[in-house]
């Protein structure tokens, strides 16, 4: 019998442990998301036209020159919200508007498209990317970057 009490309370005790600490990670996660958002937000674009055109796209690239690596966009679209915390849903559309840089090793490039969307949006967007220059990116109006 105090084999099996003894069982019980160390069961009680583990059970305890375990709803004390998913109510605490849920309280964090929260926090930590509040944070993050404030923090995202302030990574928008004060620039209306950067992202949306093809004349002041999003720099992701880079991996060229050996200053970014190859898959820095996926990282990018990964971390992208829409204005109430949304999860972005990302298309490319293709290539696009060939340019002209004669600082690339090859002279120039193309754009990529993409198309972007998250819940509750009327109409998705699409955004312009330089795949071969990186600059610090920034989140288009409208959307934030984690």
């Amino acid at each position: 019998m105090g084999d099996t009490n003894k069982g019980l309370s160390v069961l009680k005790n583990l059970i305890i442990f375990i709803l004390i600490g998913s109510l605490s990670a849920c309280a964090s996660t929260s926090s930590s998301k509040q944070r993050l958002s404030e923090e995202s937000f302030a990574m928008t674009s004060n620039d209306s036209s950067y992202g949306f055109n093809q004349d002041n796209p999003i720099h992701l690239g880079g991996f060229l020159r050996g200053t970014k690596y190859e898959g820095a966009h996926y990282d990018y679209f990964d971390g992208l919200l829409g204005p109430h915390g949304e999860r972005v849903m990302v298309e490319r559309v293709g290539s696009c508007c060939g340019f002209e840089d004669s600082s690339m090793p090859f002279g120039g490039g193309m754009l990529d498209r993409y198309r972007l969307s998250y819940e509750g949006i009327k109409k998705p967007v699409i955004v312009y990317v330089n795949l071969y220059k990186f600059e610090k990116p920034m989140a288009p109006q409208g959307f934030a970057l984690l």
